[in-house]
This record gives structure tokens, sequence and C-alpha cells, in this order.
């Protein structure tokens, strides 16, 4: 068995639908084919809440967590009925660490994002300039129609 220190560290952002598969289908292939420590992680948004913003968001942001709880647990079973072991981490948007923040603090070699097609941009994904801005991380995003599309260059 391979040592944590020979393992390449990746991350996946899970999303559900088939950018979020292509993401996951891309990690598992990436951990079947060398030592791979593998950390899927879901964002929850969260909607701000004040005493200006008329009703509570409470309750709204407690089932927007419990979906992409949800959404994770998809991930983990999807990955372990391939075999493939992974760390999991559901992120709760403005309370606690951002993606980039986690990514850094992890010090992981590759973040797998799933894309996002926009009219007139191709596939992409908001989070890509950001954490290209963390250092040195190979950044991939990778497309359900073609999976493996690399991010552009200035990414």
């Amino acid at each position: 068995m391979a040592l944590a220190a020979d393992r390449r560290r990746v991350l996946v952002l899970f999303e559900p639908g088939r950018g979020g598969g292509a993401a996951l289908e891309e990690a598992r292939e990436l951990a079947l084919a060398q030592p791979t420590a593998l950390t899927v992680v879901c964002v929850a948004p969260r909607a701000i809440s004040g005493a200006r913003c008329g009703n509570s968001a409470l309750d709204f942001n407690r089932a927007v967590a419990d979906d992409a709880a949800k959404d994770l647990d998809e991930a983990c079973g999807r990955l372990a009925a391939a075999g493939v072991g992974a760390e999991y981490q559901l992120l709760i948007d403005g309370a606690g660490p951002s993606l980039e923040q986690f990514a850094a603090a992890g010090e992981f070699e590759l973040v797998l994002l799933p894309a996002r097609r926009r009219p007139l941009l191709g596939p992409t994904h908001p989070a890509a300039p950001r954490l290209a801005r963390v250092g040195a991380i190979g950044i991939r995003v990778v497309d359900s129609r073609r999976r493996g599309a690399r991010v552009p260059a200035d990414y």
C-alpha cells in the first residue's frame, strides 16, 4: 500500500447533473490509474437573512445544506460502487472555508470542476479563476460532452 506522501492529492467539486457525474468519473479513473488521495466536496450556497430582509432564511439554508449533503452521499455511493475510497466534505458558503481556502489548506495538486455550459463562453466553471489564484494547483474543468477538457490557458 502506498504511503500518503506517495499519493497524488485530488479535489473534486461535485454538483448534481452531467458535469458533476463526469468530474466524478474522471476522479475515479485517476484513482484507479495511480495512488490518489481523493477528496470530494459539495458547496451549499447560503441566502442572507436579516432584519430588513423580511422572512428568515434559516429554514431555506438548512434545506439547501441538506440537499447538498444528499448530493455528497450520492457521490460517495458512486465512488464506493467503483471501489474507490475518498474523503467527503460539505462546505457551507460564507460559513467556514471557501472552496479556494479549502483547496489551499489541503495542498491539492489537482482540482476537478464540473463544466457549466454558457452561450458563447463554452464549458467553464465560475470557481476556476478564483482557484487559479490559489497557487500551484492544476485545474481541470471536466465537460460531460468532451471529458478531460482542460481549462483555457488563462486560468
